[in-house]
């Protein structure tokens, strides 16, 4: 996708494409400028301006497929961009006055101060936060697609089950009874769903990688589960 829209690809389309990437990785963004020692109102204009960077496509007219992961490539453009700013004298005014995305400062601070403290680096809980942001954009995707076919409060309902550490239990009986579904049924639900769920996150993982092969994008998908239980 960057590498089309570096090439000239078709604005309406690569908008649409920029927007869904600052969605993923703005509280990753924002979460290591906190972490880099700026405050709320410094990291939420921090990250305001480099995402108004981004969507205007300077960012990527330099973009190097070789550099692969796109969260590592981002984290190392945005580095850059707060050393800029602390070079700078005048304050940046919010936003820069270019258009955004709107997304709420306050909840990516609130998913912040839950964090018990730890030893971790800035670079750390960026890892760790990218991960949760594929994690629910994939959750999202999947809930998208389960409503366009109709089965929007069955989803809701099954959805705890997408996480395969939560074993069968008893609970399958009174979701059977809520769904009007028979046992193996909901079993079933629950199985095409988690591979559904795997195959989505695949391909977002893989539409991170400038060259993706299935290696690559298991070694991106192990990074992935990596940061979320290292407390390194």
């Amino acid at each position: 996708m960057v590498l089309a829209l570096r090439e000239g690809g078709d604005v309406g389309t690569g908008r649409l494409a920029l927007d869904e990437l600052c969605k993923i990785y703005w509280r990753p963004i924002y979460s290591y400028a906190r972490f880099q020692g700026l405050s709320p109102a410094d990291a939420e204009d921090m990250t305001q301006s480099f995402f108004s960077f981004v969507l205007e496509k300077a960012l990527f007219t330099t973009a190097d497929a070789a550099l692969g992961k796109m969260r590592n490539y981002l984290l190392t453009a945005f580095s850059r961009h707060i050393k800029h700013w602390q070079r700078q004298a005048t304050a940046l005014k919010r936003g820069g006055g270019k258009e955004i995305l709107s997304i709420e400062a306050s909840q990516a601070e609130d998913e912040l101060s839950i964090q018990p403290p730890d030893h971790r680096t800035p670079e750390n809980i960026y890892q760790r936060m990218c991960a949760l942001r594929i994690i629910e954009a994939t959750v999202e995707q999947l809930a998208k697609e389960q409503e366009a076919a109709g089965k929007q409060e069955q989803f809701q309902l099954l959805r705890p089950r997408l996480d395969p550490t939560l074993a069968a239990s008893g609970n399958d009986a009174e979701l059977a009874a809520r769904l009007g579904m028979t046992h193996d049924a909901v079993r079933q639900s629950i199985s095409r769903l988690r591979k559904r769920f795997r195959e989505i996150m695949r391909d977002l993982v893989a539409g991170t990688l400038a060259t993706p092969t299935e290696e690559m994008v298991q070694e991106e998908l192990s990074a992935l589960r990596n940061a979320l239980v290292s407390r390194e």
